[in-house]
């Protein structure tokens, strides 16, 4: 069943939280705990999800001051274990290990090619609020203007050509998807869902916390080592399709990586994640063969 427009304003709001990070913080720290606040009363959460939201919050802003602090032996341990304890904690609600966040069905389960497993698109709280506490507390390097955007994407158009002709010529040699153009109206609420909610999220997660706060470590070593890092991170997150469906994220997660370190903007991480992704949706198997 299509979920109605009351099941459908939590995720509303957190657009709203999401497109906020680019305006102001009080516009996503206002539509996010609206957000949340509409999530309990329709469902979209329940019972503890708003205390482990605002633990998430808190330890964002934890590690956020422990690394902002001076170097010095003695804080140098507190900052690693902030870092940790919040990469530990994100990891365990985006895996749903904590209670209280079902997920919101759009697109029920559907063949989109011939042979393909079916697909559907669901929506929960845990990744998306991990990213925006990611990219509102802990990394605020985005884009400040259309034009600075502009110049972000067109350093990462090569990069997106060279990640996605790699990342396809591969899931061809493995038969893991067929050559399978196509065009579905179900295509608009994916774009949207994949840029704002899983691109962001991921990419948040991957790159602007765990490859920018490995890269600060110092040195050239240090930045190879960041990216190799989220590279791989981001193909055992998408283990649970297979070992050659970990392998492609690999290598996916390589070109988002090697982008955001070139351009030092989250965005770039996106647009090359997000056209990757349309790529395989319109002209390939979507999601995989069976």
């Amino acid at each position: 069943m299509t979920p109605g427009p009351l099941e459908l304003l939590p995720f509303a709001l957190l657009l709203c939280a999401v497109l906020g990070l680019w305006i102001h913080p009080v516009v996503w720290i206002g539509a996010l705990a609206l957000a949340l606040g509409v999530a309990h009363i329709t469902g979209a959460v329940t019972g503890l999800a708003g205390l482990w939201i605002a633990i998430l919050a808190a330890l964002a802003f934890g590690y956020r001051v422990a690394r902002d602090a001076p170097r010095l032996p003695a804080i140098r341990a507190a900052q690693l274990a902030a870092g940790i304890a919040f990469f530990l904690f994100a990891l365990a609600m985006s895996l749903l290990l904590l209670p209280g966040f079902p997920r919101t069905t759009l697109i029920a389960e559907t063949v989109l090619s011939p042979g393909a497993v079916p697909y559907s698109i669901g929506l929960g709280f845990p990744k998306i609020a991990a990213g925006i506490f990611v990219l509102g507390i802990i990394n605020d390097a985005r884009v400040r203007s259309w034009r600075e955007l502009g110049r972000v994407l067109k350093l990462a158009l090569p990069v997106f050509a060279v990640t996605m002709a790699a990342v396809m010529m591969f899931a061809l040699a493995t038969g893991s998807v067929a050559f399978d153009p196509k065009w579905t109206p179900i295509f608009l609420v994916w774009a949207v869902t994949n840029l704002f909610f899983t691109c962001l999220s991921e990419e948040a997660f991957f790159r602007g916390f765990v490859q920018a706060e490995l890269a600060r470590l110092g040195g050239r070593a240090w930045t190879a080592i960041a990216v190799i890092v989220s590279a791989v991170l981001f193909g055992f997150a998408h283990f649970g399709g297979g070992l050659t469906y970990a392998i492609a994220g690999v290598i996916a997660g390589a070109g988002y990586a090697l982008v955001y370190a070139r351009t030092q903007r989250i965005e770039a991480a996106m647009a090359v994640h997000v056209g990757v992704n349309a790529v395989h949706f319109l002209f390939f198997t979507y999601p995989r063969l069976a």
